[in-house]
């Protein structure tokens, strides 16, 4: 119920289905009470114009990446952890696993051990059934055959195929640290946006990450000062969306993880 609650509730916050509701108010209240639609219209404009603007996009996510950011040089650790979020399962048409735009998270980590980082990845990440997610194997079963592809061996690869969040990752990485007597620092792989969370989570349960963020959204580039370029990062777009929404979630799972004592 606890899952259900945290993977339902939140989305009726985002800022498309808030507009949708304010669009919903308006309809119902039109000839009763136009001055109230109105101002119901206003409220879903304003939340479709902020989310979709490029600067209120890029200054909430970048809020989230600039707290982690890659170690340089990459320190050697004893194991290297993987958070799912990064592929889909071979379905079809689907001919193969494919990675999602979080896919970064598997092929870095993969890069990673094979650049001798660690002698060990661990990937951890399950799949909601009542999401539809019914298959036969957990996300990390399909993260391990990417990876593997890129040169992993096997026998190098743990699994966690049944975690649901982010602090059930955290939990299920410690039992298998603790099961193959793995002890050390970890590197800790994931959305920029989502370290903050994962290191404080991982942190709190006792185990020592160094954050290795990939998968960032937030390009620190120049902006160019001209009328053109103004214009168009000011103009909402779905993408912007996309990007306000992604921050939002992560503040909501900090502020949820917080009260219930996860941080």
């Amino acid at each position: 119920m606890d899952l259900l609650l945290s993977k339902l509730l939140p989305p009726l916050l985002y800022p498309l289905p808030l507009a949708c509701w304010a669009l919903i108010f308006a309809i119902v209240r039109f000839w009763r009470a136009p001055k109230q639609a109105a101002i119901a219209l206003v409220i879903a404009l304003s939340i479709l114009l902020l989310s979709g603007n490029d600067y209120v996009a890029t200054a909430l996510i970048a809020s989230l990446e600039r707290q982690y950011l890659p170690p340089n040089p990459m320190p050697k650790a004893a194991a290297i952890v993987v958070l799912g979020g990064a592929v889909v399962p071979q379905t079809a048409p689907r001919p193969w696993v494919e990675v999602t735009e979080g896919g970064d998270r598997i092929l870095y980590g993969a890069h990673l051990f094979r650049q001798g980082y660690a002698p060990y990845l661990i990937l951890s990440g399950g799949r909601i059934e009542w999401l539809g997610e019914t298959f036969q194997r957990g996300e990390a079963a399909d993260m391990a055959e990417i990876a593997t592809t890129c040169g992993v061996p096997r026998d190098k690869i743990l699994l966690d195929t049944t975690s649901l969040n982010t602090y059930e990752n955290a939990v299920n990485v410690k039992a298998l640290l603790e099961k193959h007597q793995i002890q050390g620092d970890l590197l800790l792989v994931t959305s920029a946006y989502h370290m903050p969370r994962s290191v404080a989570i991982f942190r709190r349960l006792g185990m020592n990450v160094i954050p290795a963020p990939t998968d960032y959204r937030y390009l620190s580039i120049a902006r160019s000062p001209t009328w053109q370029n103004l214009l168009l990062s000011l103009i909402p777009n779905p993408y912007n969306v996309d990007i306000t929404t992604i921050a939002l979630r992560e503040y909501q799972g900090l502020l949820v993880y917080k009260l219930r004592g996860w941080l």
